[in-house]
């Protein structure tokens, strides 16, 4: 059946669909939680941001109506979708998502793209830098098509790239194309993707701080002719900070390396891609899958050629040894090795080759490869506008990925991340679970940590407390994670501790009330992390937590305690003044100023 047939058909059958979900497009929970402005531990794949690549992903599959259940595969079919038939008669049946990459009307709602589709095309776009969710809206793209006409998407979301150390990638869903190939009489197709003005500027967030990427373009390649690549491929010390979703996309959740293999983890290769990758278009991969799909290349300190393609052996590279240990960033612990049809992978743009060993080895790495099906022993990558497991014979679906080599960026001495929150409490909704902590003092009164914004709120409006700051990560609960109970005593001291013998101290204390979970935080130092120090004032009676340590310390009466916590700070610690003997009151006066005006800025973002 044609495109114009199809949607023909489908707006036919279901011409209720659309209105139905559209006004709770923008009221569903993972909208909201998309757009909220917090990044944490967030890759700069470049120096300055680019768009890596812009290419057609799929066509007329986004948005299917009356498509829910196993029992609806009929439509996906219809529809031109991928699709595993033979998994649907499994009993019980497999998870939708494991049956067919197309997705209902109610799918899009609930997946927090803002907006009702129907059989719509699909386009992940993806940037060297982390996107400010806020900014990211349909009328900032612009795509140009092979006729020379422009348009604009119907809707635009970060899933699902939506953990807060990831969030690079926006995708579009719209009309863009058909599946006929260029050159081929009546093709449509993207040929360009550019980030226009559109209502408010879309941003990047580097170094220091958001900034336009309004302008930046790039060209688009057709799925048709040749699938997926990579984009980028980071070899890092690993870190679990960030690497956390929404509450509302937690499907997949935890998929980071350490909840998958605990002190194994030591290294992390990050490997950006495309588009998302499958093993035949709907599926996902498992954490068992490296040797199916990559290899990686090193030169070992003789000089030699060394393909490492074994996860579990131990590799000699003469300067040191390594250890391929799996695959994460793909779905959940699992145990054993887990059943594909039932697997809940989070079908992003990212994949982690998790590695093992001596730093020195680990330097030298320098490409990873996807062989495909061109060398014996590996399968072919799709993306999800693939077949399945079992095509309908007469549709056109995208291509496999082509054999490629990339080179593998050192990160080892510098993580390249980085961590951002908005800085108001108006910047945020009212939920009691938020990814980010207020700190909040009032005269008089010891400080208050939390990260319960309708808390927060009360706090500020009716007991005379201020937002200090947007202080730090609150880190969702999952292995490396510690909970920081908060305590309150007798005489208005408060206490936050994630250190479990002295919970059970205060526990017992009649003197001291628990409140609960304040937020989750680590014990340990990764990279991206920086300690918050506690303090207690001898003048007050109070503790105060800051990640300032100089300038905890040099308050009056202040007894420093040590380090409370490891975390992601959104507010870094103002750098000590430099003095110089040479220096005049002038220039001392100049450098205070130039200190008040960057703090200004900082707290307004």
């Amino acid at each position: 059946m044609s495109r114009p047939a199809r949607i023909i058909l489908a707006t036919t059958l279901a011409a209720w669909t659309p209105s139905l979900y559209a006004d709770a497009a923008q009221q569903a929970p993972a909208y909201i939680e998309l757009r909220r402005d917090v990044l944490i531990n967030a890759d700069l794949w470049t120096d300055t941001p680019k768009i890596l690549a812009a290419n057609f992903g799929f066509e007329g599959i986004i948005g299917v109506p009356g498509l829910q259940d196993a029992d609806d595969l009929a439509q996906a079919v219809a529809a031109g979708a991928g699709v595993n038939l033979d998994w649907a008669a499994l009993d019980p049946a497999p998870p939708l998502r494991n049956l067919t990459s197309a997705a209902g009307v109610a799918g899009v709602v609930v997946a927090g793209f803002g907006a009702t589709t129907l059989h719509a095309d699909a386009m992940p776009i993806e940037v060297s830098w982390p996107l400010l969710p806020s900014s990211v809206s349909p009328d900032n793209i612009e795509i140009t098509l092979n006729t020379g006409e422009t348009v604009n998407p119907d809707a635009a979301a970060l899933n699902p790239n939506y953990d807060h150390n990831e969030r690079h990638v926006i995708v579009v869903f719209g009309e863009f194309g058909n599946r006929l190939t260029p050159g081929s009489v009546g093709a449509i197709y993207p040929v360009a993707v550019s980030f226009v003005p559109g209502a408010s500027p879309l941003m990047a967030v580097g170094p220091d701080g958001p900034v336009s990427i309004v302008g930046l373009s790039a060209p688009s390649t057709n799925p048709y002719l040749a699938g997926p690549a990579l984009v980028g491929a980071k070899l890092s010390h690993f870190s679990p900070a960030g690497d956390f979703p929404p509450p509302a996309l937690s499907g997949a959740f935890p998929n980071d390396a350490y909840s998958l293999y605990g002190e194994d983890a030591e290294y992390r290769l990050r490997l950006f891609t495309s588009g998302g990758f499958s093993p035949d278009g709907v599926s996902g991969f498992l954490p068992t899958d490296f040797e199916l799909f990559f290899r990686l290349h090193a030169r070992d300190s003789n000089g030699n050629a060394v393909i490492l393609d074994k996860t579990g052996q131990v590799y000699d590279l003469g300067a040191g040894q390594l250890e391929i240990v799996g695959l994460a960033e793909v779905g959940a612990p699992a145990e054993g090795v887990p059943e594909r049809a039932y697997y809940a992978e989070d079908h992003d743009n990212y994949f982690d080759v998790v590695l093992k060993g001596d730093e020195a080895a680990m330097r030298l790495l320098e490409s990873v490869e996807l062989p495909t099906e061109a060398v014996p022993g590996y399968n072919p990558i799709y993306n999800p506008g693939g077949p399945g497991r079992t095509p309908d014979a007469g549709t056109v679906y995208t291509r496999p990925a082509l054999p490629q080599l990339f080179p593998i960026a050192q990160a080892l001495d510098a993580p390249q991340t980085v961590s951002y929150a908005a800085q108001t409490l108006e910047s945020y909704d009212l939920d009691e679970n938020l990814p980010v902590v207020f700190h909040l003092q009032a005269p008089g009164a010891a400080d208050i940590l939390t990260s319960n914004a309708q808390h927060a709120t009360a706090l500020i409006d009716d007991e005379g407390y201020a937002l200090v700051q947007v202080a730090f990560a609150n880190e969702t609960a999952r292995p490396g994670v510690r909970d920081v109970i908060g305590y309150v005593s007798d005489d208005g001291d408060r206490l936050y501790t994630l250190d479990a013998s002295e919970q059970t101290q205060l526990d017992a204390d009649a003197r001291w009330t628990r409140e609960g979970r304040a937020f989750g935080a680590f014990a340990e130092s990764w990279p991206g992390l920086a300690p918050v120090h506690r303090f207690y004032d001898t003048g007050t009676g109070r503790h105060f937590f800051t990640a300032d340590k100089q300038a905890g310390q040099q308050r009056k009466h202040a007894e420093y305690q040590g380090i409370a916590w490891q975390a992601a700070l959104f507010v870094q610690p103002e750098p000590a003044p430099v003095r110089s003997r040479s220096s005049g009151g002038s220039v001392a006066l100049l450098g205070l100023l130039g200190m008040a005006l960057l703090w200004g800025r900082r707290r307004s973002t």
